[in-house]
């Protein structure tokens, strides 16, 4: 008996002196439940589900991110004459501060362009010269030439000067969308009262390239050398002009007269030398207008998505 309480005194402590079996070594390890998918649980059924919702929201997010990016993009020109511009002209002293502001705000999202109305062609100045002669050729002879000159539609012309204004940097980057070409057509001639009626060809040249047409005014009446007849043309770069300096020219023809009769550009003034320009599709507000017009459905963030995946993550080491 006293053997046996000896025995037992020595056989407990030793028994305490093994390590206590962890209550996590009971439960089943992952990789064993993936060789045997019958062992997992509800719980491990609920987690498996909302990870791969999570990741398959993520490549959703990823993809729509993508479009978005590809989009802002997806309007560079393929061409020189995929440019498209927004343009209104009139007499200088019909615009204000508020219609050339509204003009401005308007112009980004109008559905028509100088391109669709035929007013901005794309062509060199070289081609719009030889094109006026040929139209001029075909619907005119001598005679009816003779009969324009007799009734004084010849006259001397000049520009006088020409400025220019920027509006709208919407990305801050030192380049605007929306200019203004004002000039100042005078009749040269001995009567002070002097009318003629005349219509300008406006081009634009990137960077010392080749001159290229973007918009042609209607015909307006210039009297004398009145500085009130000043004609004043706004324009948007729609489309396809990248972010470069921009010089300007004036080509002023008389209504009927197939030849430049006076011309003013960047040669004449600095006002029309290297305008820092570009179009809408380079000049976006990324804060506010990128996230409106471009992230549409893609509502949820990466991070909210990131937390959520970490979640589902800790969740399923609590359980395992």
């Amino acid at each position: 008996m006293t053997q046996l309480n000896l025995l037992q005194q020595h056989s407990w402590p030793a028994k305490h002196k093994q390590p206590k079996k962890s209550v996590w070594a009971k439960k089943t390890t992952w990789a064993e439940k993936l060789h045997c998918p019958n062992k997992f649980n509800f719980t491990d059924k609920f987690l498996l589900t909302t990870l791969a919702v999570l990741l398959f929201l993520l490549v959703i997010q990823s993809v729509l991110f993508m479009f978005g990016f590809n989009q802002v993009h997806a309007a560079e020109p393929t061409t020189e004459n995929g440019a498209k511009t927004v343009s209104y002209g009139q007499l200088n002293k019909n615009f204000s501060t508020e219609s050339r502001a509204q003009f401005a705000k308007e112009s980004r999202t109008i559905a028509i362009t100088d391109q669709t109305l035929g007013k901005s062609s794309g062509k060199s100045r070289s081609e719009m010269q030889a094109e006026k002669a040929l139209n001029f050729a075909r619907t005119n002879t001598k005679s009816s030439t003779s009969k324009l000159a007799s009734k004084g539609y010849f006259h001397e012309f000049a520009i006088y000067d020409a400025s220019s204004f920027l509006f709208d940097d919407l990305d801050q980057d030192g380049y605007y969308q929306t200019f203004s070409v004002v000039f100042d057509a005078d009749v040269i001639s001995s009567n002070p009262f002097e009318v003629a009626y005349v219509y300008a060809e406006l081009y634009l040249s990137q960077d010392g390239g080749p001159w290229t047409h973007y918009f042609s005014t209607d015909v307006f009446e210039i009297i004398g050398e009145n500085i009130d007849d000043e004609y004043e043309v706004m324009t948007t770069l729609y489309e396809g002009y990248y972010s470069d300096e921009y010089d300007v020219l004036i080509d002023l023809y008389e209504a009927d007269y197939p030849g430049i009769v006076a011309t003013f550009s960047s040669d004449d003034s600095d006002s029309l030398y290297a305008l820092p320009l570009e179009s809408d599709d380079y000049d976006h507000d990324y804060e506010d207008d990128y996230d409106d017009d471009h992230h549409h459905g893609g509502s949820i963030s990466f991070g909210l998505l990131l937390a959520l995946f970490g979640f589902a993550l800790s969740r399923a080491k609590y359980h395992r």
